[in-house]
């Protein structure tokens, strides 16, 4: 009878600390994605206020460079507003497209951000795509 109960008594011992194995190894789970939802989200953001920042700047340039419309001596030149964006972009470190359609100009970044933590679990970046536009100036005022 007490061999018994010494057996159940080792039984009931071997099973400790399995809930709590289970609970770190959750909760570490559990951290490592909030971790990578605040750094990699934290990270994606501020990419995406530079692209939009590139984009705006990208698509200044290039309805400043129109300058045939602002002196009335030449038309608008495409190739050099194009061009004049896609140096801002390079500049700042993006790719992206510039759209010339009269005097408005769009320019759309496209990128990525990457993942630090949630790279671990198999989310290797964020896609960035964001747009800035322009119109240029018609008069000389």
């Amino acid at each position: 009878m007490i061999s018994r109960l010494i057996r159940r008594l080792r039984r009931r011992r071997d099973e400790r600390g399995v809930v709590s194995t289970w609970t770190i190894l959750m909760a570490s789970g559990v951290f490592l994605v909030l971790l990578g939802l605040v750094y990699d989200g934290g990270n994606a953001m501020n990419q995406r206020i530079a692209a939009h920042r590139a984009a705006e700047q990208a698509a200044r340039a290039a309805a400043d460079e129109m300058r045939g419309v602002r002196d009335g001596t030449e038309g608008i030149n495409q190739a050099t507003a194009t061009a004049r964006a896609n140096q801002i972009l390079q500049q700042a470190g993006w790719s992206g497209t510039v759209n010339i359609d009269g005097l408005d100009v769009t320019v759309r970044v496209t990128g990525k951000s990457d993942n630090a933590f949630l790279n671990v679990l198999g989310f290797t970046s964020f896609p960035v795509d964001e747009t800035g536009t322009a119109t240029s100036i018609t008069g000389p005022n």
